[in-house]
């Protein structure tokens, strides 16, 4: 029963690591936010992206549109110190996975085949690199 309760505790200790406001910025324009909230071990939450450049190596150097319209996140999973979720965006899907990197997180879009056929047919060639979020001042 002390094993069990300890292992509980441990991860749940791993998910609050996870929550909290995050944001990522370029030139001072917020491309996206995360909100996540940590209850019973469990995360949930909610998502702002905005519209971004990327470079040739796939790093933002642009912010289009900033981030300003959030959508619930779900079909949270935690794994081996990774969060993937996933979020709708119009009749999509997108899927993310979420990473801890020091005091920061590391955000990455996983594209599906077909996400990355309708980019290449739009001309994206490049696809972001993962992006660092900060947590956000309150």
């Amino acid at each position: 029963m002390l094993i069990l309760a300890v292992g509980l505790a441990v991860a749940q200790t791993g998910v609050r690591q996870f929550a909290g406001n995050w944001d990522a910025a370029v030139g001072g324009t917020t491309f996206a936010r995360l909100e996540l909230v940590e209850s019973g071990g469990a995360l949930s939450g909610r998502i702002s992206l905005g519209n971004i450049h990327v470079d040739d190596k796939g790093v933002v150097d642009e912010v289009q549109k900033p981030a300003t319209n959030f959508t619930p996140i779900f079909d949270v999973r935690i794994r081996d110190g990774v969060v993937a979720f996933a979020r709708k965006d119009g009749d999509d899907t997108d899927h993310f996975e979420l990473r801890a990197a020091g005091a920061e997180l590391e955000l990455a879009f996983l594209p599906t085949a077909e996400d990355r056929a309708l980019l290449a047919r739009e001309g994206v060639t490049t696809l972001p690199k993962p992006v660092r979020l900060r947590r956000a001042r309150p």
